[in-house]
């Protein structure tokens, strides 16, 4: 699991160069039309095989054909499925005096989601 912590007002596609991949080759990441950059998905495939996927917008340049498009659709619903279960797990609310600490237990609920989803326990 990686992820990276960012103001609202930064472009998903700008943190995404941001992080730190470490994933085999031949790997792909399914992306959501935010992470439209043909430049990054070039370099990415080129440079250490891993394919860059997003959804594509009506306007875009390169289209993918329908059967790559309807693998995206699924691939990105089943992310925010989980996304959304994740995000239920979470407080209302995080109090937290420092960045630092806010960082922290956020950094902490994502590790306990990933638990819980790994580990689901009865709560009755």
């Amino acid at each position: 699991m990686e992820f990276i912590l960012t103001p609202g007002s930064c472009a998903d596609v700008s943190a995404f160069k941001e992080l730190d991949l470490d994933l085999p080759e031949g790997s792909t990441i399914y992306g959501d039309k935010a992470y439209t950059d043909y430049e990054e998905e070039d370099l990415l495939l080129e440079a250490a095989g891993i394919g860059l996927t997003p959804q594509r917008k009506d306007n875009a340049k390169r289209r993918f054909d329908r059967c790559t498009e309807y693998i995206v659709n699924r691939q990105r619903k089943m992310v925010e499925t989980v996304f959304s279960g994740i995000a239920r797990l979470f407080p209302k609310h995080i109090h937290a005096v420092t960045s630092l600490g806010f960082e922290l237990k956020v950094a902490l609920f994502t590790c306990a989601a990933g638990f819980a989803v790994l580990v689901p326990l009865s709560l009755s």
